[in-house]
């Protein structure tokens, strides 16, 4: 599967391509549940590893949490071809049954960068279920990059940042989506909201931003890139005590970037704060690295939220 056929979904250090209707069903900072329309299709869990890698330690860790399933995990050999996608990796197989529910799956060492993750696929008993698309998400499988850089896509944005921004919080709500990342000196929100038709009626973009956006005490002026209605905002520094404290560090500095994309009836935002003024670079970088995934979805699949 490529992405042509298929989705990319990346978060947190660890990334893939999964059939075009599957969809993040729960995140947390280091876990993914993927959904297709019968239910669970795929999990995964992935981390740093501290000291030397155990493959039992983390099988013992595997059987705490199928437990609570009923179910006990037993080593599985993967066939010729799971082996063949996971190259890359030290690989241990597993596989487990519990009433209505199985699963087969790997636990993955990557040498390079030490990270150990445990992927499966649901499967009901006697059924291929989602284990059928398994050599082609796992031949996607990436759980590092090379150029200093990590990549997010989930739903319908994506977005390449530098590695030493750490997700700090994320919420996915109906209409509006949020990630903020944090360094030692800054801190980078990423925002996306729909219909973007409805939420903008007939204000324009800096109403949008100082409302529903809350960025009422900045100022904005109108930018164009590649033909979208922009707005780039800057914190107000009018008065001399605001001056002051903004020069000093003692208030938070904020730019902001907000972009409408008519074609997809969605709104973007970029919001970068931090103490002292905000290096033009930095947003450049996010801008460029922030926006909406390619749309490749097949007839009936749901929309994103």
């Amino acid at each position: 599967m490529t992405p042509a056929n298929g989705k990319e979904i990346a978060w947190n250090g660890i990334r893939f391509v999964v059939p075009a209707a599957w969809e993040p069903g729960r995140i947390g900072p280091r876990h993914l549940v993927i959904e297709s329309d019968a239910g669970p299709a795929m999990e995964i869990k992935w981390g740093p590893v501290k000291g030397r890698f155990s493959r039992s330690t983390h099988l013992r860790r595997l059987s705490k949490l199928t437990r609570t399933r009923g179910a006990a995990p037993r080593e599985w050999t993967p066939p010729q071809d799971w082996l063949q996608a996971l190259t890359r990796f030290e690989c241990t197989g597993f596989a487990w049954e519990a009433g209505s529910e199985a699963a087969v799956g790997a636990i993955l060492h990557c040498p390079a960068c030490r990270t150990a993750s445990v992927i499966q696929f649901f499967q009901p008993p006697g059924r291929r279920g989602a284990a059928g698309q398994a050599v082609a998400v796992l031949a996607s499988l990436r759980d590092h990059r090379d150029d200093g850089r990590v990549a997010w896509a989930v739903y319908d944005i994506r977005a390449l940042l530098p590695s030493g921004f750490a997700l700090a919080r994320h919420r996915f709500e109906a209409g509006r989506f949020f990630l903020e990342f944090r360094d030692r000196r800054q801190t980078i929100g990423l925002f996306r909201w729909a219909p973007a038709a409805v939420l903008l009626g007939d204000r324009d973009l800096s109403r949008f931003a100082e409302t529903v956006a809350g960025l009422d005490r900045m100022e904005f002026r109108a930018t164009a890139v590649e033909g979208q209605p922009e707005v780039e905002g800057r914190e107000r520094t009018d008065g001399c005590a605001r001056r002051l404290a903004a020069s000093l560090g003692l208030r938070p500095v904020r730019a902001a970037r907000i972009w409408h994309v008519p074609a997809r009836n969605r709104i973007l935002g970029i919001v970068v704060a931090g103490r002292f003024a905000i290096d033009p670079a930095v947003m450049e970088t996010v801008r460029g690295g922030y926006g909406l995934a390619e749309e490749n979805r097949p007839p009936g699949a749901h929309q994103p939220r």
